[in-house]
């Protein structure tokens, strides 16, 4: 009577580790970079300082959790995939297109681009991107470091 019980036992642990250890449906690859307007510095670098009236972009790669495979824009459409940034509390649609616009040789990725304004207040924000599919299914990509306040996007004063 010990053997079976020990066993179901047994089954039960590993039927939730296997689930506790289920790959993510979906990994991020993002950053930010100083875009054209405004810019201070070299564009489309990645960057963590901006000052006001700068643009700041972020870019998004989502890869398939399964395969590890980018995904392309008919698998994007397919699973109907949403990528938000949530920027100090506020949520911020992402667009998927091709990069550079207009260009003959483009590359397909997530963007969203925000413009310092003049009075925003200095300092230390923090920022992530969160992927959802129409099922559902979601990911969340955090810089290094947030969780334990290392600086990831810094406003500071112009000059």
């Amino acid at each position: 009577m010990k053997a079976p019980r020990f066993l179901f036992v047994v089954l039960i642990l590993a039927l939730v580790a296997q689930a506790a250890w289920a790959a993510p449906a979906y990994f991020v690859q993002t950053d930010i970079v100083r875009g054209a307007e405004g810019a201070m510095g070299e564009v489309c670098v990645p960057n963590a300082v901006f000052h006001p009236t700068e643009k700041v972009v972020w870019r998004a790669y989502v890869y398939d959790g399964e395969t590890g495979e980018r995904l392309d824009a008919a698998e994007v459409e397919e699973r109907g995939l949403t990528v938000t940034v949530m920027f100090d509390g506020a949520p911020l649609a992402m667009a998927f297109h091709p990069h550079p616009p207009g260009a003959d040789d483009t590359e397909f990725y997530w963007t969203h681009a925000w413009v310092i304004p003049e009075d925003q207040p200095m300092g230390v924000y923090t920022w992530s991107v969160t992927v959802q599919d129409a099922s559902g299914a979601e990911a969340t990509y955090e810089p290094i470091g947030q969780g334990v306040g290392l600086p990831n996007l810094i406003v500071t004063p112009a000059g």
